[in-house]
């Protein structure tokens, strides 16, 4: 919010405004993608979450293991593209 709304005063001319929409679309598209609560994309979506912090292993407690472990697992992934 902070963001936008920075970016929001910063307009001074009308072609300033479809800058702010192409952010805001490629924020959205960004979020959507990231937060896909489709069944077949919830361990990759879990699986950022815990990579990101926002979420623990042991809120995870009542999954079946092997779903934890696929989710780890993409956490792992995530963790050596960034190093």
């Amino acid at each position: 919010m902070r963001e936008v709304k920075q970016k929001a005063n910063q307009i001074t001319e009308p072609a300033d405004v479809w800058a702010l929409e192409r952010y805001l679309t490629q924020r959205r598209k960004d979020i959507d993608n990231k937060y896909d609560f489709r069944s077949s994309q919830l361990t990759r979506v879990f699986g950022t979450l815990l990579y990101e912090g926002r979420l623990t292993e042991e809120e995870l407690h009542g999954l079946k293991e092997g779903k934890i472990t696929i989710m780890r697992s993409c956490a792992k992934v995530l963790s050596e593209d960034v190093a």
